[in-house]
């Protein structure tokens, strides 16, 4: 591997460029759109007049414009944005287009496509994830679909519940805006908990009628806030997960393709979720593998219930759902953050395959995401790794799990638009 420079750097949009053009040729074994969606992923895009107004239509929009995680405040516009950015390779690159990003790239309208620029140079011609069919239509009850379930390349993400508890003590994720307004997480803290949770109906009816549409979605993927409430640790969202679960497999005829991104269950928690629905795959996400720089950025994993247990039930999730359908993941340059981070980009990647290799011995598949600085969470708006950090781990992941004989059938290029190491299995 290119052994780069070990540096973190704002760059300008002239070193940006370079720093691109060197990583397609330092690293030639790395398809060019792998590295193009690290890059997007690090550096965002925007969408000029033309090319917004070009989205406006069934084919396209996704939503209203809004601010990433902030409580659906607005930006003056009632215009709407598309879904991923799809690559000519059919690599997905989930960029959030209404977010402020250094230097992002720009999408423009030329001759009835869409194309790539970064600056004045053009890159690529591309396109965006077909909006799906159940978007604009309601469940029984009246709840717009779109708000239960949203869709990224073929996967259904089901967001069920919309409040993270380590909020209300302050001990959320330090990267993390998920609720950026403090003043309303902490009126939310004072809600009933069941005033947070989607209907179990509502779901149902919404996956139902996705699967209207052949071939658009090939996953169900559960997430939500932590809820650590209950007699036992997280026992109330245990018994939520299993709700919906249940819910949604009346849709199926025994297991379906679907995937929980949760806390760090029992073992005695998880062989319930196994048994008693039709879930294929679990994802408790480490977040950051260094114990030390963990209780930074993630204090309240560290307390509930700690990284050292966290890691050890990820493990033994295998025993329940059986080799590589546990996953776990970084958010890759958040372990970099002055004062306490690794101070150079060989500890980070040092640290990552260490994290990997323990992992993919496990059994467990051991991805990576691309950190995007927040002004609205508590980390801030701090310097991001350079390319060459990301193109070498995601290169050295991929090569770490496949000699472990391990894929990830749940975040590929297919599904999610967030792991391009997993992107990298194409080639395999």
């Amino acid at each position: 591997m290119n052994e780069g420079s070990g540096e973190m750097s704002i760059q300008t949009t002239e070193s940006a460029r370079s720093a691109f053009e060197k990583a397609v040729a330092d690293y030639p074994d790395v398809p060019f759109h792998i590295i193009l969606k690290l890059d997007l992923l690090r550096r965002g895009a925007y969408l000029t007049e033309e090319a917004l107004d070009a989205v406006q239509n069934d084919e396209y929009r996704f939503g209203p414009m809004r601010i990433f995680y902030s409580h659906g405040n607005t930006k003056g516009t009632d215009r709407e944005i598309p879904g991923s950015i799809l690559l000519r390779d059919a690599t997905t690159a989930s960029v959030s287009f209404d977010e402020d990003y250094r230097e992002p790239y720009r999408i423009e309208r030329e001759n009835g496509a869409f194309a790539l620029y970064d600056g004045d140079e053009f890159i690529d011609t591309i396109d965006f994830t077909p909006r799906p069919k159940y978007y604009g239509k309601k469940t029984s009850r009246g709840v717009p679909m779109e708000s239960i379930a949203s869709a990224r390349a073929q996967r259904l993400i089901i967001n069920t519940y919309k409040h993270c508890h380590l909020w209300d003590t302050g001990d959320q994720c330090r990267y993390c805006a998920f609720f950026t307004d403090l003043i309303r997480a902490k009126q939310a803290a004072q809600e009933d908990r069941a005033a947070k949770e989607v209907d179990a109906e509502d779901i149902y009816e919404t996956v139902r009628e996705v699967l209207k549409e052949p071939g658009r979605i090939s996953e169900i993927y559960l997430t939500g806030g932590m809820d650590y409430s209950g007699e036992v640790l997280f026992e109330n969202e245990v018994n939520r997960y299993i709700r919906i679960l249940q819910a949604i497999g009346r849709n199926f005829k025994g297991r379906f393709s679907s995937q929980i991104m949760a806390p760090a269950y029992s073992r005695e928690q998880l062989r319930r979720i196994y048994q008693e629905t039709g879930l294929t795959s679990y994802c408790p996400n480490v977040e950051v593998w260094d114990e030390e720089i963990s209780k930074h950025i993630c204090p309240g994993k560290n307390r509930w219930p700690g990284n050292t247990e966290w890691i050890r039930r990820t493990v033994d999730a295998v025993e329940i759902f059986g080799k590589g359908n546990v996953y776990t993941q970084v958010v890759a340059g958040v372990e970099m953050v002055q004062p306490y981070g690794f101070p150079t980009v060989e500890e980070a990647l040092e640290s990552n395959f260490q994290a990997c290799e323990f992992f993919a011995k496990h059994g467990v598949v051991f991805l990576s995401t691309v950190w995007h600085p927040h002004k609205h969470a508590s980390l801030g708006e701090h310097p991001v790794p350079p390319l060459d950090y990301y193109v070498r781990l995601v290169r050295g992941l991929h090569e770490i799990r496949k000699s472990y004989g391990l894929t990830s059938d749940n975040d590929d290029y297919k599904h999610c638009g967030n792991h391009a190491d997993s992107d990298l299995e194409r080639g395999d």
